[in-house]
């Protein structure tokens, strides 16, 4: 994973948080964060952290007694990611979800916005999940499902390259990491935010 982390570098953090970011990312971690709080959760994980739109979603939902422990694979993307938030809160830190540098059992929670699907060792890194996540501790994560009419816009055929089948594949191989429950929730862009995704492509 060390060739593809080096891409993550210069002024890409900062374009990937402030154009993708508001476009695709948030309304999903939004989403997240909803379904976190939901939970009686004192200390939350996050792997894949990226930028921090999960985090900082995270924040807002989540009550004041709640500590975050974010990471990723990018120290770039760590970097930019602490720069936009000032909250005692929040614990940064470059990790590996393949190999997470914490011990058994101290996490209420693990959450995960799109980065699931990248890992190279699936099954490895859902059995960290599991590993530093106390009993009945969630495992909360999401990926990209198809989009329609590719055709029309290069971003989102891009986008679409994700296959759904990562959606079912990464539950089998949660499954494999132990005995578990598996739920599977759709969930979809609010329309104010899918217009992008058919408006035409030009030049900038």
């Amino acid at each position: 994973m060390a060739k593809a982390d080096t891409v993550f570098s210069g002024s890409i953090p900062a374009l990937y948080d402030k154009y993708l970011g508001p476009l695709i990312f948030e309304p999903y971690a939004e989403d997240l964060a909803q379904r976190l709080s939901t939970l009686d959760a004192a200390r939350v994980l996050e792997a894949a952290a990226g930028t921090g739109i999960v985090t900082r979603a995270l924040l807002h939902a989540l009550p004041g007694s709640v500590a975050i422990v974010a990471t990723d694979l990018n120290q770039p993307m760590v970097d930019h990611a602490a720069a936009q938030v000032s909250s005692g809160r929040v614990t940064w830190q470059k990790a590996d979800a393949q190999s997470l540098p914490f011990p058994d059992s101290v996490f209420d929670a693990v959450v995960c916005q799109f980065g699931v699907m990248f890992f190279p060792d699936k099954r490895q890194a859902y059995r960290e999940a599991r590993r530093v996540l106390k009993p009945g501790g969630r495992f909360i994560f999401n990926v990209w499902d198809k989009l329609e009419y590719i055709h029309r816009n290069p971003v989102e055929a891009t986008l679409a390259e994700t296959p759904e089948a990562w959606l079912w594949s990464s539950a089998a191989h949660y499954a494999h990491a132990g005995p578990v429950s598996v739920p599977i929730d759709p969930i979809d862009l609010p329309p104010d935010r899918r217009a992008w995704l058919h408006a035409p492509w030009v030049s900038l």
